[in-house]
């Protein structure tokens, strides 16, 4: 049997001839060719893999002639539906495999901005686990969890709270209080909170999750530092700038560190510490 060096290097054939096909973590395409980009970038000129992060590969598939080129996604939302369909009608409405292919659906509706197609979906999700599972469970706390974010993105903050607050307690009671996805809960109640104004509990929160991450993933891991830049600006917001300021530039050296200069969380770092240190009247630097 031939060996591959990717499961790219198996599947784009399948696809495509490979004439027509650009690795581009590797080989260059014509056009960037002429615009001086070179291999390792994809056609945005972003540097496909940094240091610290999963290696990825970036594969350029030429039109030819006049085809017309579509999103790959409108054609995976067009078989997810029917995939989501056909499995209902085959196993049950709250079979497993089910529930799956409506969460894969829903995903991708997301992905695509269409949130309120996506609703119903997590909602039947989250109330078939509720049934088969119990309230507890920790992958009915993960559809609630996903409904939370849903609704978040519709502007439906009360109904969205109340369901990241119920995650956020599942999750602290049945995983602990600095499990990886009671720290995410922490945190995406703690943006829910800000995002309403609710200042002072937002802060509470963030620094929680800032404590337990920096204790069980380390001071520099990508999600502490994601922490340590939600809280900053939180902080700002509330007029404390000096302990803002102290803690913008420690998550600007960490992603510098980790992530590279022109990196766009180490850019949002960089741009947040300017607005803070603006606020202050350190205006030269």
């Amino acid at each position: 049997m031939q060996e591959y060096a990717s499961r790219v290097a198996y599947c784009i054939p399948l696809l495509a001839n490979s004439a027509i096909c650009y690795d581009v973590s590797i080989q260059q395409t014509p056009e960037m060719q002429k615009e001086g980009k070179p291999p390792g970038v994809n056609l945005a000129g972003k540097l496909l893999n940094e240091r610290g992060q999963p290696e990825r590969q970036c594969v350029v598939i030429r039109a030819q002639r006049e085809e017309e080129v579509g999103h790959a996604s409108a054609v995976l939302l067009d078989t997810l539906r029917c995939r989501a369909d056909a499995t209902a009608e085959r196993l049950g409405p709250e079979d497993g495999f089910a529930l799956l292919a409506l969460s894969r659906l829903a995903r991708v509706l997301e992905a695509r901005g269409a949130f309120a197609e996506a609703v119903p979906l997590r909602r039947r999700v989250l109330e078939a686990e509720e049934r088969l599972r119990g309230p507890e469970h920790r992958v009915t706390l993960t559809a609630v969890h996903n409904l939370a974010f849903v609704l978040k993105r519709l502007g439906k903050f009360r109904e969205a709270e109340a369901l990241h607050r119920r995650a956020l307690a599942g999750r602290e009671a049945h995983l602990g209080a600095n499990h990886p996805h009671t720290l995410q809960s922490m945190n995406n109640l703690a943006a829910l909170l800000e995002q309403q104004g609710k200042l002072a509990e937002a802060e509470a929160l963030h620094r929680r999750a800032l404590a337990g991450r920096e204790a069980h993933l380390g001071a520099l891991h990508t999600h502490t530092l994601n922490s340590m830049s939600n809280l900053a600006a939180i902080l700002w917001k509330q007029g404390k700038l000096d302990e803002a300021e102290e803690l913008q530039r420690k998550a600007l050296a960490g992603r510098e560190a980790q992530l590279g200069a022109s990196h766009p969380d180490t850019l949002i770092s960089m741009n947040v510490l300017a607005v803070i240190l603006q606020s202050q009247g350190k205006l030269e630097e």
